[in-house]
């Protein structure tokens, strides 16, 4: 799991964020995130490496007309979706990371 200040500063975007592990995975919550130009939706944040990217941000819901070849995904018992968007360093800060995947939303 990352430091405490990295989820404080990621509770300014998202002030229920929560740290979350699936196996030896973590996640972060995002709960209600707001997206550029797309409203809210959760969002969970996997800051280390899986599925062969680097980092990655799943989404509850596809974003028409954004991302490219979208996949679905179970966690914590859960549906995500997510888009092929690679090489966004685990080495970031939480909230870099998160500014990283979003960016290719725009």
């Amino acid at each position: 799991m990352r430091s405490p200040d990295e989820l404080e500063e990621l509770k300014l975007i998202c002030s229920s964020a929560l740290e979350m592990k699936e196996g030896e995975i973590a996640f972060v919550l995002l709960p209600n995130l707001k997206v550029f130009g797309h409203g809210e939706m959760d969002a969970l944040l996997c800051p280390q490496a899986r599925d062969g990217y680097t980092t990655r941000l799943f989404l509850a819901r596809q974003i028409p007309g954004r991302g490219n070849n979208w996949s679905s995904h179970r966690i914590l018992d859960r549906a995500w979706v997510t888009w092929s968007w690679n090489n966004v360093p685990a080495e970031l800060r939480l909230v870099e990371i998160l500014a990283n995947h979003l960016s290719a939303l725009r």
